[in-house]
């Protein structure tokens, strides 16, 4: 999404509120415009989407409206290694995967077992006081890998197990310790979809917990754009079902692609990636997909309206931080790709990211490039807790109260790891071979993409004059000195720890001899 279509979003919402009934959260006024509840500390809610773009947000109105309009729209959010279980991973520690060693979905490289689960986001933040916790989808292979128990850190735990996860109706959680299922799979009983479930439990946490003296921190985790499990897709012949009132919603929805979808010339990619352009039939699937995933969306929206009116009727609102983003995006015939995330290209990681609260102005666009790695950052510098690990990222608390505020800082891009070859759905564990996952390590800058690939692949896009990446400089002679120099940054970032990881970039990592030519598109 272009920074001036963000933009218009922003204002969008801004204007929508300012239409809207103002509503004034009950507790004493502090400084900056808070408001005191039982406990003076502020709470801290994160609700994360799984596989949703920047794109998506188009059809969440209310949520651009609660949070973008009354926070900060950090337009250039990116995850680190774009799949879901190590992106959680980094946002539950605050490190990037070479550092946790979640390198994958799946064991003996990934999964929920191999996350340090004891030295995490929630115990440092219960150690500080803070009542924790969880709800929904939590790392790939929980309950299944090792038994389903309460992780450490959460007081109370709802975290839904594998492989039942990917169902929006048949769900199983954890709840506290107890199994509980909800409906079968394919009775939609609509008291029981999935989203309206989650947003009905973080509603109840929310009004049990704001009497209280300890402050809390509330995470959810919606299922939603994602894909429901290949056993469920074969019956229904959808990727994702919505909730029952929005089946027929979006129905004259279109998919607006970019320059990068079904993209005439693939020969600067790797080789991997050159295939057979999309066929009519294809992109019919594809329209299709991205109908039921955008529908799917309505109910998030739905929660997101549900629990900030939860916390305004508990006098809470104006004294929470609230943070939505999603795990990684998802590629949609981008480059060719039909579908899919795990690529360093901007629709499988760049991700939504708003945040509103205390001191935080209302409806402004940050252009700062931040990542995933910064959210546990973020919320420990705003609970004052102390983090149990070198953190490898930074708070986000500066830019989001300067929204002008720019740095050097660049982001690292990285894969790897083995998995199990499933044998016969993608989201389940258990098949007897092991697989090399394809493998890069990149580095963002403010300017810059390059990609260093396992197999000896490299791509240079200069994002300023080439957003939809389509042209790659790697191999121009003239490109050289930016080559090396990002070749630099990235062998620097790629073992980095703690404070190295956020050292600046030189003033040449985002110059080149492009700033002479046109722009790409």
């Amino acid at each position: 999404m272009s920074k001036a279509l963000l933009t218009v979003l922003a204002l969008v919402s801004a204007v929508a509120v300012a239409m809207s009934m103002q509503t004034v959260a009950r507790g004493s006024a502090e400084p900056g415009g808070g408001v005191i509840g039982q406990s003076s500390r502020p709470n801290v809610v994160v609700l994360m989407t799984d596989d949703e773009t920047v794109q998506d947000m188009a059809v969440m109105p209310r949520t651009r409206a609660l949070l973008g309009a009354h926070g900060v729209t950090f337009a250039r959010s990116y995850v680190s290694y774009p799949v879901c279980c190590p992106s959680r991973a980094t946002f539950f520690s605050g490190q990037y995967a070479h550092n946790h060693r979640v390198m994958g979905l799946y064991p003996p490289t990934g999964g929920y077992a191999r996350f340090n689960r004891w030295n995490s986001l929630p115990v440092w933040l219960e150690r500080a006081g803070y009542v924790t916790a969880h709800i929904g989808k939590y790392l790939n292979g929980y309950g299944t890998q090792i038994p389903a128990d309460v992780p450490p850190g959460w007081t109370e735990w709802h975290g839904a197990v594998d492989g039942s996860t990917y169902r929006m109706w048949g769900y199983t959680l954890n709840e506290n310790g107890r199994r509980r299922t909800y409906g079968s799979p394919f009775a939609q009983d609509p008291r029981l979809y999935q989203t309206d479930v989650y947003s009905g439990k973080a509603v109840d946490f929310i009004k049990r917990r704001a009497s209280g003296r300890r402050p809390f921190f509330l995470s959810v985790a919606f299922l939603a754009p994602h894909h429901e499990s290949a056993s469920i897709r074969a019956v229904t012949g959808k990727l994702v079902r919505p909730a029952p009132r929005d089946a027929r919603s979006l129905a004259n929805l279109s998919l607006e692609p970019t320059r990068a979808f079904d993209e005439a010339d693939m020969t600067d990619k790797p080789p991997f990636l050159r295939r057979t352009p999309l066929r009519l039939r294809a992109m019919d699937r594809i329209a299709e997909h991205f109908r039921q995933r955008q529908r799917s969306l309505l109910a998030v929206d739905d929660a997101v309206q549900a629990i900030v009116d939860a916390l305004r009727e508990q006098g809470e609102l104006r004294n929470t931080y609230i943070l939505f983003t999603s795990d990684n995006g998802y590629m949609q015939g981008e480059h060719d790709v039909p579908s899919g995330k795990m690529l360093p290209y901007d629709p499988s990681t760049q991700v939504p990211l708003l945040l509103r609260g205390p001191g935080i102005p209302s409806g402004q666009v940050s252009d700062e490039l931040v990542g995933n790695v910064d959210l546990a950052p973020t919320i420990v510098q705003i609970a004052g807790a102390r983090a149990g690990l070198p953190l490898d990222g930074r708070s986000l608390l500066p830019f989001a109260r300067s929204p002008a505020r720019r740095t050097r800082r660049p982001l690292l891009h990285e894969t790897g790891g083995l998995r199990y070859v499933p044998v016969r759905d993608q989201d389940q564990d258990g098949a007897p071979a092991v697989r090399r996952l394809l493998s890069y390590r990149a580095v963002r800058t403010n300017r810059w993409l390059y990609v260093e690939y396992r197999d000896g692949a490299r791509e240079l896009y200069d994002l300023a004059r080439d957003p939809n990446e389509l042209h790659s400089h790697y191999p121009d002679p003239a490109y050289g000195p930016v080559r090396r120099t990002l070749h630099r940054v990235l062998e620097r970032l790629a073992d980095c720890r703690a404070a190295a990881c956020r050292k600046p970039a030189p003033p040449a990592a985002n110059s080149g001899p492009s700033d002479r030519r046109p722009a790409i598109g």
